[in-house]
């Protein structure tokens, strides 16, 4: 068997440079206005990292994927007053038609679109002249209005299918006629790859979703010259014993296509030609690596190691350090045989033929996910002090290390760290590096937002004249500081007593609780008098 693959195939350009621009505008919070492209792969993977696709235009203040096709002007139009960001991945060549149809129509030409009127590109061309074009779709009994014509064509069309109906257009028009050849050059390659390829084998494959107008007509100009042709999404949806009786056989795909999945056909088609069975045992095994997150059956448990049966040519191995409960846990308390888990491979082979697993690594990356998100949430966590090191203190939140600067462990200078060992502090997450595994938090921020919280209250309750209790922090040569609800007070020496007063100690010690009269307050200090 010889499989000869088509020499156009797969992504056009306007297709990847949408796919790109997608991916990397794709998280959470973003939609798009209806698929990107007519590929399910693509929209479910697009979905997979927080795409959500709609079909209306009442989101708002948000970001909006314009798909390949284009939509219509009025959405766009609706969605910009709705102040979303758009995202326009309209394929630069169906922006050219767009232009070429919007200056005729200004200047007084009729439309004419040759293509589907169903298809969301030729919706979006319609409406760049106000939904005034005769759209042919067909060739039987072709109108036209009178005057004159400008006509363009649906960029993923059939050449063939174009030509004839231009030169029916021609015979039946007494005016002007404009033509503008707007089907993508990509397109014309590819359909003139096929044809071409068509009359090599003895059946085709061709690779593209359901929905794809260039897919479609691929398989169709296939069908001119070879009678063995297979319009599929994926090379895993045909039972490939079909192609035992054929000698050659061939390959294409559509614009929508990504290599992964033409890769994937042609490696499973040269497969199936080295015989049923080595096929039938390499598909049934798991493609992993080292670095991944696969799933997998418990096939045993000891109390040293669980063994695990990952759908690969070998079995993997946890051992105990590596379980997500801990060096100390049992494993026989964690896991059951049969339940499917989570693991992260670690090493392809351990001397002895099994793929080294963690489910540590896997609670480990979880645990990471949870702290960016608290991060970019700006939300604080509450983690163990364990040791103190060089420049401030370690500590742990849920296994993953962090770092509290010295600077950043109180809102005053604390000689002593090391009394802080066992301690629980609530923190701020100041900086974060997940590929790094870097987290940097603050205790002292936290404690100045409540103190701040506990001054203003302070603040706005206390009115000169007040008669309360304080407690004496600290003395001065020139008074004594009072903390009066946790925010200090002066108590000059001149108000320590009607007498005369060498030194503050001779009247109040650290610790004393003493009344006190408010004389003043204002933002910079409060001032007392002794009571």
């Amino acid at each position: 068997m010889e499989i000869i693959v088509a020499d156009r195939y797969g992504f056009c350009g306007g297709v990847k440079r949408a796919v790109k621009m997608a991916f990397d505008n794709a998280k959470d919070g973003v939609y798009s206005y209806g698929d990107l492209v007519h590929n399910e792969k693509i929209v479910k993977d697009l979905g997979d990292k927080g795409v959500k696709t709609i079909d209306d235009t009442d989101v708002e203040n948000s970001k909006v994927i314009i798909r390949s096709h284009g939509v219509h002007k009025n959405i766009l139009e609706d969605l910009k007053e709705k102040n979303n960001e758009i995202i326009n991945c309209v394929c630069p060549k169906v922006e050219k038609v767009y232009n070429i149809v919007d200056n005729f129509y200004k200047k007084g030409y009729n439309i004419v679109i040759i293509g589907n009127d169903k298809h969301p590109e030729v919706i979006g061309i319609n409406s760049r002249c106000n939904d005034s074009a005769t759209i042919i779709s067909d060739l039987e009994d072709i109108k036209v209005p009178e005057g004159k014509l400008v006509v363009v064509s649906q960029t993923t069309n059939n050449v063939d299918f174009f030509e004839k109906a231009i030169n029916i257009i021609k015979d039946i028009s007494k005016d002007e006629v404009l033509v503008y050849n707007t089907i993508c050059n990509a397109t014309f390659e590819r359909q003139e790859s096929v044809r071409d390829l068509s009359k090599k084998v003895d059946a085709l494959i061709v690779l593209g979703g359901k929905k794809s107008s260039n897919t479609k007509k691929l398989a169709e100009i296939a069908k001119l010259n070879c009678k063995n042709v297979f319009l599929i999404q994926s090379i895993r949806d045909i039972d490939l014993n079909i192609f035992k009786k054929f000698n050659k056989i061939g390959i294409t795909a559509g614009a929508s296509t990504p290599d992964s999945v033409i890769k994937e056909a042609v490696s499973r088609m040269e497969n199936f030609d080295k015989g049923e069975m080595m096929e039938a045992i390499d598909n049934s095994f798991k493609r992993i690596r080292r670095g991944e997150v696969v799933t997998g059956e418990v096939l045993y448990i000891t109390d040293s190691e669980v063994m695990v049966n990952l759908g690969y040519r070998s079995d993997g191995i946890i051992s105990r350090d590596e379980l997500a409960g801990g060096p100390d846990v049992n494993p026989q308390d964690l896991y059951e045989q049969g339940q499917e888990i989570d693991v992260y491979v670690l090493k392809m082979d351990d001397g002895d033929g099994n793929v080294v697993l963690s489910t540590k690594r896997v609670a480990d990356m979880k645990v990471w996910d949870e702290v960016e998100e608290l991060y970019n949430n700006k939300e604080n966590i509450t983690v163990t002090v364990k040791n103190q090191v060089k420049g401030g203190l370690t500590a742990d939140y849920r296994g993953l290390n962090a770092f509290i600067p010295a600077s950043h462990v109180s809102v005053r200078f604390q000689k002593d760290l090391s009394k802080f060992i066992g301690e629980e502090f609530e923190t701020e997450i100041i900086d974060f590096d997940k590929r790094k595994r870097r987290i940097v938090l603050s205790r002292k921020n936290v404690l100045q937002e409540e103190l701040d919280k506990v001054r203003d209250e302070v603040y706005e309750n206390l009115h000169e004249g007040d008669i309360i209790e304080g407690t004496v922090q600290r003395l001065t040569n020139f008074g004594a500081f009072v903390d009066v609800g946790g925010v200090d007070g002066l108590i000059h020496i001149s108000e320590l007593s009607w007498n005369r007063v060498k030194h503050p100690q001779d009247v109040v010690s650290p610790g004393e609780v003493v009344k006190v009269q408010v004389l003043n307050v204002d933002k910079e200090k409060i001032e007392l008098h002794l009571a």
